[in-house]
């Protein structure tokens, strides 16, 4: 169960700015914690901007989720819904590309209510392989992805700044939603 309070909802474009503050500041929680500052700080700069954030709540092949408590983000979640890797096959996989949540509301439920969203979105699309990356080295996540049916299928290298990470690859596969898409 949720915290109570928390509210997951679509976001709109007028979330960018604080979505790209938010996602800079719990982006270092979910790597190693003695990451080089200029790696994080290059990685920040290019990939969690304000522009970026805008330009992904606009794609069509992009779903953001917020999560917020007291109308300030405490969580997010990015689905990508055609999202091919190579060591997932079996059509055109979707991919949760981020799952974060503040540290101060780890283990509260709003990291099970993102992926309950965000897995009710792609079985409502008819989407029902997807996949995700985790660092390989963090327990907590790995044990999160676990308990939603994800399992460990190979890995791969994410590249924070000049830093190779290596990440599980992950894949969870549910059935395809009754009749197609649900309206």
């Amino acid at each position: 169960m949720a915290e109570p309070g928390i509210c997951v909802r679509y976001a709109m474009s007028d979330d960018a700015e604080a979505l790209s503050i938010f996602a800079a500041a719990v982006f270092p929680s979910g790597g190693p914690p003695g990451a080089d500052p200029q790696d994080l700080a290059h990685y920040i700069a290019t990939e969690l901007t304000t522009d970026r954030f805008r330009t992904l709540i606009e794609n069509p092949n992009a779903t953001l989720f917020v999560a917020e408590l007291a109308r300030h983000i405490c969580g997010y979640a990015l689905l990508l819904r055609s999202s091919p890797h190579p060591q997932i096959e079996g059509g055109v996989p979707a991919e949760v590309r981020k799952l974060y949540v503040a540290p101060a509301h780890h283990g509260r439920g709003v990291a099970d209510e993102l992926m309950r969203q965000a897995l009710a979105s792609l079985q409502r699309d008819g989407l029902a392989v997807v996949w995700l990356s985790v660092y390989s080295e963090n327990p907590r996540a790995i044990a999160f992805y676990k308990k939603w049916g994800f399992r460990i299928v190979g890995r791969h290298e994410f590249l924070v700044g000049a830093d190779r990470q290596q990440d599980f690859v992950m894949r969870r596969d549910s059935p395809p939603a009754p009749h197609g898409r649900i309206k």
